[in-house]
């Protein structure tokens, strides 16, 4: 059963990611890409089930992403993301509200909320310009969250290009 309890091990971990300020830029040096993906999706899964269990219809979560630059130095932010299907009768308020309130009460965690082509988004925004923006689509009955790890440098074995 989907609670909308938010797991110790997940709150811990987005705190970390919030609390390690870099006094030298925006990429995280200590963060492996293993580290930040599983971080990053683990961030995503909190979100959906931050969802009144009884809108939520299913929930699919990509498995790879892509890589997008994040800094002009060769910094890289692992980008992955989730859909939620939604139940007709959702609004935005009864979906979006619990999530805006369940970050806003982090330390260290920004929220952002706006309205945009008839879509509500939320964005949370971490440390190392790591966010998540949640859209709820009504017309297809659904919320997409869009994920943005932390910025890190790749592993040398690691093409840019490529999927992970």
């Amino acid at each position: 059963m989907r609670g909308i309890q938010v797991s110790a091990a997940t709150l811990v971990m987005l705190v970390t990611l919030s609390s390690c300020a870099s006094p030298g830029g925006d990429l995280d040096p200590g963060l492996s890409l293993p580290d930040a993906k599983a971080r990053t999706m683990a961030v995503e899964k909190e979100i959906a089930d931050t969802l009144p269990e009884d809108l939520v219809v299913s929930i699919d979560q990509n498995e790879t992403g892509s890589f997008l630059s994040c800094t002009r130095d060769g910094g890289e932010q692992w980008a992955g993301g989730l859909t939620v299907h939604v139940r007709a009768e959702a609004t935005a308020p009864r979906l979006l509200d619990p999530v805006e309130q369940r970050y806003s009460d982090a330390d260290g965690v920004g929220v952002d909320r706006w309205e945009s082509d008839g879509d509500s988004i939320v964005e949370i925004t971490g440390a190392y310009q790591s966010s998540w923006i949640v859209r709820f689509d009504p017309g297809r009955e659904e919320v997409h969250v869009s994920s943005f790890s932390a910025c890190i440098r790749l592993p040398d074995d690691v093409w840019r290009g490529g999927s992970y």
